[in-house]
């Protein structure tokens, strides 16, 4: 693969939104539950390829860097990358299949992490919902996103004159 600018432009995208939208707007709290901001975005790398995989996973190393849960969650974005490609794979079939099978490996590694660094039993709960409320909404974005995308032209029939 190429690497092209537009290729750049999507990873310094989702870093930028991932990174920004965790450390600027901190967790956004919904009760007992935080949800990060930029993980609204992870649906949409099945519309924007390799790249914005790359990206998330850059944008959640330096987010990660500021968490509140210590240096293991430096560990995340190692992760959420084992996610991103099985979304990225799953969603050549469903979006639902690609951001269900994110949303497992992402929340049984963001409970456990949760439930060392707080000792708090109800860790895997919250992280199921927190990661389950901000990909729903990811979900919404993504099906927003890709109707407002260019759809490409059905290919014409070369015209013979008779």
């Amino acid at each position: 693969m190429r690497l092209t600018s537009s290729h750049f432009g999507f990873f310094v995208i989702f870093a930028a939104i991932y990174a920004a939208g965790t450390l600027a707007l901190g967790r956004l709290p919904i009760g007992d539950v935080q949800i990060k901001p930029g993980e609204v975005a992870v649906p949409l790398v099945a519309l924007f390829g390799l790249a914005s995989v790359v990206g998330i996973v850059f944008g959640m190393f330096i987010a990660n860097m500021a968490s509140p849960l210590g240096p293991l969650d430096l560990i995340s974005p190692a992760v959420a990358l084992a996610g991103l490609l099985a979304l990225r794979f799953l969603a050549k079939r469903s979006i639902f299949a690609g951001v269900g099978a994110y949303f497992l490996i992402t929340s049984v590694w963001t409970g456990f992490l949760s439930s060392i660094a707080t000792g708090r039993g109800d860790a895997f709960v919250a992280a199921f919902i927190s990661q389950g409320i901000a990909l729903a909404v990811g979900t919404a974005v993504y099906f927003v996103v890709k109707s407002r995308m260019e759809k490409a032209a059905p290919p014409q029939k070369a015209h013979t004159p008779t």
